[in-house]
């Protein structure tokens, strides 16, 4: 018996190359999406660790902030303690200065015969108000302060006559100088 095919080869071959085409279309639509799901699985993974390196470098960044801040603090508080420590210091040079001027003034007042009421400094100027027995006795003061190491500029301010008492007159008086050096 003899078969004879109805159906033409080019159709078939046409189908069978449609099949192809199809199924490598197929396949490589199914490659593509496998790449991409790869590539998107990769880039998922690298912005995780991103990710995680950013919250890694914000933790440092926010202890170091902290490291600032204790920083700054430290820094004003050595501020303020050189200042403190300056102001001792002149505090200390000042204090020895005050206790030579007050020896100089015992060793130039004239005993028994005058009293210095009040003393004031400000800066190098020094005033002195007291009472004395008579203008000698100022006079007097007023020459043991010149011959003092300690003392220049000596000026009398004034001079008064001072009744104490009914019986008695003394001289009120003022007089300002600087300190030496």
């Amino acid at each position: 018996m003899i078969r004879i095919n109805l159906l033409p080869v080019r159709a078939v071959r046409r189908k069978e190359n449609i099949r192809r085409q199809v199924s490598a279309f197929l396949l490589s639509v199914f490659l593509l999406i496998i790449s991409m799901y790869y590539l998107n699985s990769k880039l998922e993974n690298r912005i995780s660790e991103l990710d995680d390196q950013i919250r890694a470098a914000r933790k440092e960044l926010a202890s170091y902030r902290k490291l600032e801040r204790e920083m700054n603090r430290l820094k004003k508080d050595v501020e303020t303690y050189k200042k403190k420590l300056k102001v001792i210091k002149s505090l200390q040079t000042n204090r020895g200065t005050a206790v030579r001027i007050m020896d100089a003034i015992t060793q130039v007042i004239v005993a028994h015969k005058m009293w210095l009421t009040s003393f004031s400094q400000k800066g190098k100027a020094i005033k002195f108000t007291g009472i004395a027995m008579d203008n000698e006795t100022i006079a007097n003061f007023m020459k043991r302060l010149e011959k003092s190491e300690y003392f220049t500029k000596i000026e009398l301010i004034s001079s008064r006559q001072k009744l104490v008492g009914k019986n008695f007159k003394f001289k009120d008086f003022t007089i300002t100088c600087s300190l030496k050096g």
